[in-house]
């Protein structure tokens, strides 16, 4: 049994290594403690005396700016762990740089030779590289042919004959060398696992196997007068067009900008295009295209393009409906909507999937999700078919309403309805919050002014008492107990980091 450190300063990106060794515990057991700062590197590492030490380049906090000093500090460290321990403590070394980079050289004289430089992990393949023992082969061509002494800094060192021992020479391949400054992309982790999907009622052996791909690597914690307050994917969707999931969507979002919290809408991209009109869009850029667009087969590099579109301090991703084709099914995989996802740094984002339960897409959306809330209305026929129905994306809902991150939400309820015999027979517990019917005529003026219904005439008033229950599921009880206080200065504060980690991410 290998008994493995995480020291990757980001505990997001550590929750989903950790899921995948967990399915490897025969083998491969890591621990509870985890390294968080580079300070603190040396201590625990004594403390715990792990087999295997995994630490990441650029997540990992540390008090020495990135760049030829802070390749020193890794280098004296991992010189440390060799006089201290001998070869008995295997460093597994995750970063972003090209493979010419002479720093990967440094380190694999070392005896560093488990290093993985690409922001895309193959999962499975450092699953099985870490049940093996450590392999120069591996590393070899990360080796720089150069002098005996190279140098990182202002640290020189010696090349040592055994981090050279092996059966395969140096490839003399290189790539220009990544600026070590620069800041890495947004690490998705491919699992290499067949999919098997498992339905509720017909024997297709559909085993819901969650893919552990993370929204949040970068999860920018910002703090408002001392209140952490985390990302969070939210999905919003209904199982009936026209139930308002949209419009539910877009006031959530509205209220969580209007607090200071940088939120970003995304629209389905299989869906009709809707919010670019609705906030008429043409006046913003004939030339905006979703981030859809810049991730698909269609895009032309030729033609000018803007990817960003903001609207009452609510970033939106949607789709331009002359600029962008619907997208069909295969042409926005798992992948590309994770990549989609990553180019915003919101605090929160919320995916409108309206009716698109159907497609596998949204149900590995749904296993990433913090919180997933199905908008419902009080209709008879269609509360029969939401029971009685055997489409498969009615199956999946039946199966995730019971997740408890899961709830539904009633649009155009009445409170009395909440005590009806056969809603509460039915959905009692499971109802987070309802929203009354808006009058029309307002509704439809707030759309003819190109405006959240938040902000027209005295609205938000009207929406905080049915919204508060979503906010206290997406806050934390801190912020919206400091935020209810009336201190009117929280919004300005929320845009001042107080960075522990990278700038980026906190503690818990």
């Amino acid at each position: 049994m290998k008994r493995i450190l995480l020291a990757i300063g980001n505990t997001d990106y550590s929750k989903i290594l950790r899921s995948h060794f967990a399915n490897h515990a025969d083998e491969l057991e890591v621990l509870e403690q985890e390294i968080m700062h580079h300070k603190y590197l040396n201590e625990i590492v004594e403390l715990e005396k792990p087999d295997i030490l995994l630490v990441h380049d650029y997540y990992l906090s540390s008090d020495t700016e990135m760049g030829p000093e802070r390749e020193k500090e890794w280098i004296t460290f991992i010189q440390y762990l060799r006089v201290t321990y001998e070869d008995g403590i295997r460093v597994v070394f995750l970063c972003e740089r090209a493979k010419g980079d002479p720093f990967l050289s440094q380190l694999v004289q070392n005896n560093v030779l488990d290093i993985f430089n690409n922001n895309a992990i193959d999962i499975t393949e450092m699953m099985e590289q870490l049940k093996d023992r450590p392999r120069y082969s591996r590393v070899s061509k990360f080796v720089i042919n150069s002098p005996s002494t190279l140098t990182v800094g202002d640290l020189t060192t010696e090349n040592e004959d055994e981090a050279l021992i092996g059966d395969q020479a140096p490839d003399n391949e290189s790539t220009p060398a990544a600026t070590p400054t620069e800041k890495p992309q947004k690490v998705v982790i491919k699992n290499v696992i067949e999919k098997k999907v498992e339905k509720k009622v017909k024997v297709v052996n559909k085993n819901v196997i969650k893919r552990d791909y993370s929204i949040q690597i970068h999860n920018h914690t910002e703090k408002i007068v001392g209140v952490p307050v985390k990302r969070k994917l939210v999905m919003i969707g209904s199982p009936i067009a026209r139930s308002g999931s949209t419009f539910i969507s877009h006031i959530l979002a509205r209220t969580l900008a209007d607090k200071g919290i940088d939120t970003t809408y995304v629209e389905s991209p299989l869906a009709r295009p809707y919010t670019f009109d609705r906030f008429i869009g043409q006046q913003h850029s004939a030339d905006y295209r979703s981030r859809f667009y810049q991730f698909s087969k269609y895009i032309d590099p030729k033609i000018q393009s803007i990817y960003d579109w903001s609207k009452d301090e609510v970033e939106l991703i949607c789709k331009h409906p002359t600029n962008e084709p619907i997208y069909k099914e295969n042409d926005v995989a798992f992948e590309t909507f994770v990549k989609v996802l990553f180019s915003n740094k919101s605090t929160v984002t919320i995916v409108d999937v309206g009716t698109d339960l159907k497609y596998e897409l949204y149900q590995d959306v749904f296993d990433i999700a913090d919180h997933a809330y199905f908008v419902i209305e009080p209709d008879i026929p269609f509360i029969q078919y939401m029971e009685e129905s055997k489409e498969d994306f009615i199956e999946f809902l039946h199966t995730q309403i019971e997740h408890e991150k899961s709830y539904f939400i009633g649009n155009r309820f009445d409170k009395s309805l909440l005590n009806n015999e056969l809603l509460k027979d039915l959905y009692e517990g499971k109802i987070k919050t309802h929203f009354p019917a808006f009058n029309v005529k307002d509704v439809f003026q707030a759309q003819f002014d190109g405006i959240f219904l938040n902000d027209y005439k005295d609205y938000q008033k009207q929406i905080d008492p049915f919204i508060e229950p979503l906010l206290e599921d997406i806050l934390p009880k801190e912020f919206l107990k400091k935020y209810k206080k009336g201190t009117g200065f929280l919004k300005g504060l929320f845009n001042k980091k107080i960075t522990l980690e990278k700038g980026e991410e906190s503690t818990e």
